[in-house]
């Protein structure tokens, strides 16, 4: 069976997708937060593949972002073997031709060093002390030129990362004078966040777009919206929930909660809240108690059923199952 996974982050919640495909089944196993879900759909009605899938993503509230990727999955076609192998030959070339590039480097700065010192030997008459201080020389050069390349063509995933994530904020950046001034709505903005971060690298999140105040830098979103908006809107870096101007003290403190209950999960095994309370509120005496937070927030945050989330807007019922 051919294995193909896939992931998103939503917010804080991972949603994960793992397709099999055999002759007459497909296998699917998704999980979204705490929800999980596992299929085996047959194939007995003459549909194509994608076509079965959509019934199950329909059933089971797939995110648009899962369903496009596994759209462009089918339109690419399923066979990755071709891609793989050639990314594969492609690196194995790199590399053979980089360590032809290393031993020549090597090879030539020693080569230089030893000819360099034996003529400084042979005009003043040191045999072999400027021979011996030449080759070392040439060696030491070798290795810091070597090093210097292997800096270059070969980053660490973390190096990768970072890189990724300076090119597409460089990429990202226009001149602001080339676009108007324009009126959006919260859900303008809200579509042209999520089709920005649909477009972002592996590893770099929507993030980049916050400033530190928690605004949104929207000379990166200018081309998808059509201009720069004359307002404001502000994003949490934990929840990535948006706001307006005047809900702009809101995003600095989810930050703040989000952080503290995630670290009181972690480390007391339960949700800060009261036992029976029906609205998950959560509780900032516990978590002062407890030197999570420094000072009670002004907004009330909930707990939600994704993963501890939290959220400001006051449910209007909750169950009793994060108790």
């Amino acid at each position: 069976m051919m294995k193909h996974k896939f992931t998103k982050y939503l917010g804080r919640v991972t949603e994960n997708l793992e397709l099999g495909f055999e002759e007459k089944w497909i296998y699917v196993h998704y999980t979204k937060g705490s929800v999980e879900k596992t299929a085996c759909l047959l194939k007995n009605e003459g549909k194509s593949e994608k076509e079965y899938l959509e019934g199950f993503f329909k059933e089971n509230n797939v995110s648009e972002e899962m369903i496009k990727e596994v759209r462009r999955f089918f339109e690419k076609g399923k066979n990755k073997n071709d891609e793989h192998w050639n990314e594969f030959t492609n690196f194995l070339m790199k590399t053979l031709s980089l360590n032809m590039v290393f031993g020549i480097t090597i090879a030539l700065c020693v080569f230089g060093g030893y000819k360099l010192g034996s003529f400084l030997d042979g005009r003043f008459g040191k045999d072999p002390i400027f021979t011996l201080i030449g080759t070392f020389l040439g060696i030491g050069l070798g290795g810091i030129t070597v090093y210097s390349m292997v800096q270059k063509y070969f980053k660490t995933p973390l190096q990768q990362g970072k890189q990724e994530e300076q090119n597409s904020a460089k990429k990202a950046a226009v001149d602001t004078s080339k676009y108007p001034i324009i009126e959006v709505s919260i859900e303008e903005v809200r579509k042209a966040v999520r089709e920005f971060s649909d477009n972002l690298p592996k590893g770099v999140y929507r993030t980049i777009l916050v400033n530190d105040d928690n605004s949104i830098d929207f000379t990166q979103l200018a081309h998808l919206l059509g201009g720069i908006p004359s307002k404001n809107f502000y994003m949490s870096k934990e929840t990535y929930d948006l706001f307006e101007e005047h809900e702009k003290d809101i995003p600095v403190e989810m930050d703040m909660v989000q952080k503290a209950v995630d670290s009181y999960v972690k480390e007391q095994k339960k949700y800060p809240m009261l036992q029976f309370d029906p609205l998950h509120k959560v509780n900032y005496y516990q978590l002062q108690q407890e030197k999570y937070l420094k000072f009670e927030p002004k907004t009330q945050f909930y707990i939600t059923d994704l993963d501890g989330l939290i959220t400001h807007i006051k449910p209007e019922k909750k169950s009793s199952s994060l108790n």
